[in-house]
């Protein structure tokens, strides 16, 4: 299963309908104003999750029709609609959760949903969790051996270590490899990589990678 939320981050920031639909066993939740965002692409989201404080009367009242399973909270809560959205996905059991629609706008909106996704990413290492916007794929990498596939809405890839420099990187398959490297907090060194071989993949022991995938 592959769940895909749309939160309410700017409109320019959600991936294309083509795209989101592009995606095998998909199931959609709108996460507040995104709800309306996958309506309007003619996706109807199998949950809505959040407080719907962003929407109009006539924006709620649309949602209140045309989705089946809406979860709605107070607006003074703990949580962001994005982190709650995530953890209603991560209770489904998926092998991949893509966030869509959380990456621009406010920076202390984009900075909450990058931490979060550590965090979320490190409490379910099976689930593969990344954000997704049109021109841009970013996600987090655990220790051990990961595969790079190839993938041609991406010709770019960037490494940064995040929280902690991480030791022993080794880089495979890529235009530019490297073996049992240290990715120093800070460095650009690792920044603009290309997938070159089927077999590309990335190593190391400890820490955690941010990894950016790009087209732009």
């Amino acid at each position: 299963m592959h769940v895909i939320i749309c939160a309410g981050g700017p409109e320019e920031e959600v991936a294309e309908r083509d795209i989101l639909l592009s995606f095998d066993d998909a199931v959609f939740i709108g996460a507040d104003h995104g709800t309306i965002y996958l309506l309007d692409k003619g996706i109807i989201p199998t949950m809505a999750v959040g407080d719907f404080d962003s929407l109009t009367i006539e924006e709620w009242q649309r949602v209140e029709r045309e989705v089946k399973t809406i979860e709605r909270h107070e607006p003074e809560k703990d949580e962001t609609d994005t982190e709650l959205a995530i953890i209603r996905a991560l209770e489904m059991k998926p092998q991949k959760i893509t966030v869509t629609g959380a990456t621009g706008g406010r920076l202390d909106h984009y900075e909450s949903n990058l931490h979060l996704v550590y965090r979320l990413q490190k409490e379910a290492p099976n689930c593969s969790i990344r954000l997704m916007n049109k021109t841009n794929e970013v996600r987090f990498i655990l220790p051990g051996t990961s595969r790079l596939p190839y993938d041609q809405r991406y010709k770019y890839m960037s490494f940064f270590a995040f929280g902690r420099d991480v030791p022993d990187v080794t880089l495979k398959g890529v235009a530019y490899e490297t073996h049992s490297e240290l990715v120093q907090m800070g460095t650009t060194r690792f920044t603009s990589n290309e997938v070159i071989s089927a077999s590309a993949t990335v190593s190391f022991s400890e820490g955690a990678l941010l990894m950016i995938r790009s087209n732009d």
